[in-house]
């Protein structure tokens, strides 16, 4: 999906680079983000929604008219990959929207589950591109006047869909749409002027802000779902029936205890760090927690990570080494459950 998104920045507007911002969040404004570090897994024929129910922590059951959040987990019942998904029954086509560098891996470790399904999987997608419309009032461009948590609506050029009830529309749309887009937002010609083009990490502060982690290529097979929040944001259903990794994650579940969650945190540094980095409490030697995502802010960076529970309270956290820059504990816009007793 890289080489599409190329091809379409290079045939637009020379100035459009110059127009990217990353401010801070405005609700005032909306923006359309390229969002480049997503690319997509597409899954076709009659019994791909069958073969998915089998393979991923959501309810596929339930994905008509609907956005779903899910992960792929090994045997360990540790995320290999994490993903939104929707589907389309009319060309019989589910897909899955992973962070780059995901789809091909997801693709490997389903192939050989496939050969007893009518479904195909391909990580190969020339015709569209992923868009990231953040702000109630940037989904006018998409001729569509509001959508519930969750709910997904199938264009003539693509998909739209809102993430759970956030703020962000998630835009899987052909390449000629999204130009159309990106240009009329360029020469001003949209009905909303206070639409913006802007740099995908706007997109990435607002879904560190909802709570919202996925698994990327240096974070595979290391978080339990529920580590991540996934039964928090509807990311995992428990009523549903088999699939890998299922027999440990409702054994937790039903234990009602955890010793990790994810929690977000502000840091006044210029250093973005990697996913994995380490975090680390004043008065241990051992890492107490793991950096999911982060991305820049006006004032240093925002993250979540995933933490041992028993080290948020009272304790100074540090990035990266135990000296290291001062990390500061955020909200999420859920509560936190099933804590460690």
């Amino acid at each position: 999906m890289q080489n599409q998104w190329q091809t379409l920045l290079n045939t637009l507007s020379p100035g459009l680079t110059a127009q990217l911002q990353s401010p801070a969040y405005t609700p005032e404004i909306g923006y359309l983000s390229c969002l480049t570090e997503f690319e997509t897994l597409n899954i076709t024929g009659p019994d791909r929604l069958t073969f998915l129910q089998g393979q991923m922590t959501c309810d596929f059951t339930t994905i008509g008219g609907k956005l779903l959040i899910g992960a792929n987990c090994n045997l360990k019942g540790r995320a290999s990959a994490t993903f939104y998904a929707i589907d389309n029954t009319a060309n019989e086509t589910t897909q899955l929207i992973l962070p780059t560098g995901q789809a091909t891996y997801l693709k490997g470790l389903l192939d050989k589950y496939a050969l007893f399904s009518k479904a195909e999987l391909s990580a190969e997608n020339e015709e569209q591109v992923v868009i990231g419309l953040i702000g109630e009032q940037s989904l006018a461009i998409t001729g569509i006047a509001s959508l519930e948590s969750n709910q997904s609506v199938n264009i003539a050029q693509g998909n739209v869909s809102r993430v759970n009830d956030t703020n962000l529309f998630l835009c899987i749309i052909n390449t000629e749409l999204a130009q159309q887009w990106i240009n009329a937002i360029s020469e001003n010609t949209t009905t909303d002027k206070s639409l913006v083009i802007a740099h995908q990490n706007i997109w990435n502060q607002q879904q560190i802000a909802s709570g919202i982690s996925h698994v990327t290529t240096t974070c595979q097979d290391l978080f339990i779902p529920q580590e991540l929040n996934y039964d928090l944001i509807d990311g995992i259903s428990f009523t549903k029936g088999c699939y890998k990794g299922q027999e440990i994650i409702a054994r937790l579940h039903y234990r009602g205890s955890y010793k990790q969650r994810t929690c977000r945190f502000q840091c006044k540094t210029d250093a973005e760090p990697m996913p994995g980095t380490s975090i680390y409490s004043k008065n241990t030697d051992q890492p107490c927690g793991q950096v999911v995502q982060s991305c820049s802010t006006n004032d240093g960076i925002e993250l979540l990570a995933v933490m041992k529970i028993k080290m948020l309270e009272s304790e100074t956290l540090h990035l990266d080494q135990k000296d290291g820059p001062i990390i500061h504990g955020l909200t999420l816009p859920y509560a936190i459950t099933n804590e460690e007793a």
